[in-house]
């Protein structure tokens, strides 16, 4: 038989194994080059980015997805390999040396990856579209949407799968000549360490790993508190948190999981069924084999999740951070200019509500409750008093406050870190002359009654009248030394704010003004285009992670094959042995998912108090997303054993 009918033959008879990888190659040229097409759109980039940094995001993405395929393919194709070992030995006893062999690969993995290639490429330029349609979306740009071919992207992409395949043959030739013939016919004897016992020093180690894991959450939760008090904690904290959770992941897949499963194991006194030899029994020793990798998915499940998790909480929290930094459609500096605005507006039949509202800066005794700045004289810092502004009750509508309470407005998150006030806790208002007025604090709010401009990003206290007249007759004459603003000009639109009152408004001569339209809009558009390309880092992760674990599956399951066979002979129905495969991928896919969302949700609760305002509604979502894309792979896995199963006899 001729060398190329032979590459022929192999290649069709092990089509249906490389079924789920040809997809994930060419779903994988299908991402890239589609980001890539993307990139290299001036006229979409001009529109949603604006700026060099915003469009070098799609750029660092790009190197991220080509980082990803490399790690999916050449894992892949060492798996693939391995479970070749007896056809490859096969043609080594039939006198075929070595470099006839890697001609075989070679021409294989021509046809996979340059097919793959050609499919991703056509598939990537219809995708294309779809993404920049769902990118304007998201940042809620009006944009017409045109199928443009980038030659260039074709090019690249082509360069790159070019340099991938050449490291796949080195791969090849690699593992051809460093492994024996003896060596390859034993290879997968040799590769799972399925009898090694559980004794003490795994129950030992098992127990390290959970503490350590453990030991990295607590140290998550501190982190930013310590970090208050002494600015070189934070680094400290981060790499001792990194090395306890990953450390501890890959110790808890060694040893803790293979000693809870044999607890189990072994609390059933020797009465175990089917449904246990197939799942317990197996992912026992097959976890402690595979914990790199699964310490590897784990990881990364984690870092996508966090990472989606950060950039849809900014993206989540848009309006309320508005709500809370920009009350007013339009803010201006003096009364002239908003007369300016509100003539200038009538003239084109547009109707404005002014506001105009005083108040003023007052100093509050900084507390255990409600600071947590420390006194510093080389900072410069006092943290015995803290400036903050507040307003008067008939000042601001919508209030009405108790002579001796307060009601915060404009809290956020982040704020926490430095200045807190909540509910019961409270309020001195201090002259530094001997005057001191006590306050109760009887409701907090993200909502703002000023623009951050003018309360310096702090919240601000509104207190009953009598309160506030009190306050000002005895307000310290340093005060009005600094140029202070108390005075608030701001208008709404009557009709409510459109882009044609802002193209008005918008002009080179005009007085300068802030509008809540324009920071909403560059804010939802920098969060949008942030949480656009971590989901899509985050779902090649995804891919990636799922399609490894699919064929680890499929790899066990050949391997088991005879078992099946075994157990069918037996008189076990295809029901049982299915119910027992079942909850094989329950604690196959589950464990290194539930391990993912833990380090995730840690992560998330360190710091998503610098992304937003809200955290669990987000972070839920994308936890519930992920888990049931994940799923799929788990269910494809199960598919594939009922497939084994059901042919076994």
């Amino acid at each position: 038989m001729k060398l190329n009918n032979l590459v022929i033959k192999n290649f069709l008879r092990n089509l249906k194994n490389y079924g789920l990888y040809v997809f994930g190659l060419v779903f994988s040229v299908a991402l890239f080059f589609s980001l890539l097409t993307l990139t290299l759109d001036d006229t979409a980039m001009q529109e949603i980015t604006g700026s060099t940094p915003m469009s070098a995001l799609f750029t660092i993405g790009s190197v991220v997805v080509v980082i990803i395929i490399i790690l999916f393919v050449c894992f892949a194709n060492m798996i693939f390999i391995k479970r070749r070992h007896k056809e490859l030995a096969l043609f080594q006893l039939v006198g075929m040396n070595r470099s006839k062999i890697f001609r075989i690969l070679l021409l294989e993995n021509f046809f996979i990856y340059f097919g793959s290639l050609i499919g991703g490429v056509i598939l990537g330029f219809f995708i294309s579209r779809l993404l920049l349609m769902i990118l304007l979306k998201i940042m809620r740009v009006d944009m017409m949407v045109e199928m443009n071919f980038s030659p260039l992207a074709l090019f690249i992409t082509a360069g790159v799968f070019v340099f991938i395949f050449f490291i796949l043959m080195i791969q090849n030739y690699v593992f051809l000549k460093r492994t024996s013939l003896i060596k390859m016919l034993k290879l997968n004897k040799t590769s799972e360490n399925t009898g090694q016992p559980i004794g003490k020093m795994t129950i030992i180690f098992g127990a390290a790993g959970i503490l350590m894991i453990a030991a990295g959450y607590y140290m998550s939760t501190e982190m930013f508190d310590r970090a208050m008090e002494n600015g070189l904690l934070l680094p400290i904290y981060m790499v001792s948190i990194l090395f306890l959770t990953i450390a501890g992941t890959y110790i808890t897949f060694k040893c803790s999981v293979a000693f809870v499963l044999n607890m189990i194991r072994r609390s059933k006194n020797g009465h175990v069924n089917v449904n246990d030899v197939l799942s317990v029994t197996s992912v026992m020793f097959k976890m402690r084999s595979n914990s790199f990798l699964l310490t590897v998915i784990a990881v990364i499940t984690a870092i996508s999740i966090t990472a989606m998790s950060l950039s849809y909480i900014s993206y989540y929290s848009t309006d309320k951070m508005l709500d809370s930094t920009t009350p007013y459609e339009y803010t201006v500096d003096s009364s002239e200019n908003l007369d300016y605005y509100e003539e200038l507006l009538n003239e084109n039949g547009i109707e404005i509500n002014r506001i105009e509202k005083s108040f003023m800066h007052y100093s509050v005794v900084g507390t255990d409750e409600n600071n947590n700045l420390q006194n510093s004289e080389e900072s410069g810092v006092n943290g015995n008093e803290l400036g903050i502004v507040i307003a008067s009750d008939q000042e601001f509508e919508g209030f009405d406050v108790a002579k001796n309470e307060t009601k915060v407005t404009g809290t956020l998150a982040i704020l926490d870190m430095y200045l807190s006030f909540k509910e019961g806790d409270p309020v001195t208002f201090t002259n530094g002359d001997g005057f001191e007025r006590t306050v109760e604090v009887t409701e907090t709010t993200s909502e703002g009654i000023l623009p951050s401009n003018l309360s310096f990003g702090l919240p601000a206290l509104i207190v009953d009248d009598s309160v506030y007249q009190e306050l000002a007759e005895k307000q310290p004459a340093e005060n009005q030394e600094y140029d202070m603003p108390s005075e608030l000009y701001a208008f709404n639109i009557a009709g409510g704010d459109t882009e044609e009152v802002l193209d008005i408004m918008d002009k080179e001569d005009n007085p300068p003004f802030v509008s809540k339209q324009m920071d909403y809009n560059e804010m939802v558009q920098m969060s949008g285009m942030m949480a656009f390309i971590v989901g899509f880092l985050g779902f090649a992760f995804l891919l990636t992670s799922g399609c490894i674990l699919y064929f680890k599956q499929i790899d066990e399951c050949e391997e088991e094959k005879g078992s099946y066979t075994v157990l069918r002979r037996l008189g076990f129905s295809q029901g049982e042995i299915l119910r027992g495969l079942g909850l094989k991928m329950i604690i196959s896919f589950g464990i290194p998912l539930i391990i993912g969302l833990l380090h995730s949700l840690f992560a998330v609760k360190s710091g998503w108090f610098i992304f937003g305002i809200e955290m669990w509604t987000p972070t839920l979502i994308v936890m519930g997303v992920y888990t049931v894309l994940y799923s799929i792979f788990a269910l494809m896995s199960l598919a594939y054993y009922k497939k084994v199963v059901k042919n076994s006899i």
